[in-house]
């Protein structure tokens, strides 16, 4: 990855103060490469929305280079805009805007962050009548560290339009509303995997419930085809989730799609970081009604050599797991 150009603009919110920096940040400081690669990173590892640009959008207008504005031209236009947009809602906090253009993969891109700042203790060496003294202070400016996930942002392809978004969303007149998409960057991305993936499993439950198929049967057979689907094809599909879950019963499958249908679910799911959701699910977990909770590899979830559910006649469940050879403890003293 090669940084091209950063900047960084500050939101004083509570001070009503923007603070355009004019001029770019040094990328030869230390350790700042290390620090906007690691953000990127962790940006293209979250639960992003996807989603194309098109050329009357309003992002896709400032970007573009026949507009005569440099970067740190476009990175003002759009620092101003957002702090115009969070003035006007009480909920969103201020915080730091962090613009970058740099290229990965022979593709150049463009990545706006806007990250909220994160209250720390720091040290500073005081005086009391000539004596130091060495006190705590709260700084209400520090940036989160490299590991974190930016709070909301996009990552565009200035090669085809292409484009990633994280964003939060906020109550704001009684109304749930994610302002960075909408008012801000005036774009309608696609649901995030992680919203489709609730509202499988919304509909995975409430048909289960209606057709009296075990609860923990049907959710566990959804998570290991979700799990075979993203392993070998990199996507979801709904429709083998079905055959999974509810097998012949036609009424089941059609009461599916069109609880799927209701919540605006895709049948097909792209997934464009499979290794995060092949770590997600790649065990089962079971919690029991006695407070016992039970941790199962989802490859040895099928194999009854390994482990059985088994019905009791008078109703309850006995879990068996079978052909052990040793027992670790894993006990973190």
């Amino acid at each position: 990855m090669i940084i091209k150009h950063t900047i960084l603009h500050i939101l004083e919110k509570d001070a009503k103060n923007l603070l355009l920096s004019q001029n770019e940040m040094d990328i030869n400081r230390p350790n700042l490469h290390d620090y906007l690669e690691k953000q990127i990173q962790k940006f293209n590892n979250g639960d992003f929305k996807t989603g194309q640009l098109m050329g009357n959008d309003y992002l896709a207008q400032v970007l573009d280079d026949s507009n005569n504005m440099n970067f740190g031209d476009k990175s003002a236009r759009l620092a101003e805009k957002l702090f115009a947009v969070i003035e006007s809602l009480p909920e969103v906090p201020g915080g730091d805007l962090l613009v970058i253009e740099f290229t990965d993969d022979d593709d150049d891109y463009f990545a706006l962050f806007k990250v909220n700042f994160a209250p720390r203790f720091s040290h500073i060496v005081d005086y009391d009548d000539d004596v130091m003294v060495n006190q705590l202070v709260l700084n209400q400016a520090v940036l989160p560290g490299a590991g974190t996930t930016p709070d909301e942002g996009i990552i565009v392809n200035l090669m085809d339009g292409s484009y990633r978004l994280i964003e939060k969303s906020y109550r704001h007149e009684g109304q749930r509303i994610q302002y960075f998409s909408e008012r801000f960057l005036e774009i309608e991305p696609a649901a995030s995997v992680k919203k489709e993936l609730q509202g499988i499993k919304q509909a995975v439950k409430h048909v289960a419930d209606k057709f009296d198929v075990p609860m923990h049967e049907a959710l566990a057979t959804t998570q290991e085809t979700i799990f075979e689907n993203v392993s070998e094809f990199g996507t979801i599909s709904t429709e083998k989730i079905a055959n999974a879950v509810f097998g012949d019963n036609i009424s089941a499958k059609e009461m599916y799609d069109d609880a799927l249908s209701s919540r605006e679910i895709n049948h097909e799911i792209e997934v464009a970081n499979p290794l995060k959701y092949q770590k997600k699910y790649a065990t089962q977990k079971f919690k029991l009604d006695s407070g016992i909770e039970v941790f199962i590899p989802v490859e040895a979830y099928q194999n009854k050599d390994v482990i059985e559910f088994i019905n009791q006649p008078d109703g309850t469940m006995t879990l068996m797991i079978k052909g052990i050879d040793d027992i670790n403890s894993k006990f973190n003293g």
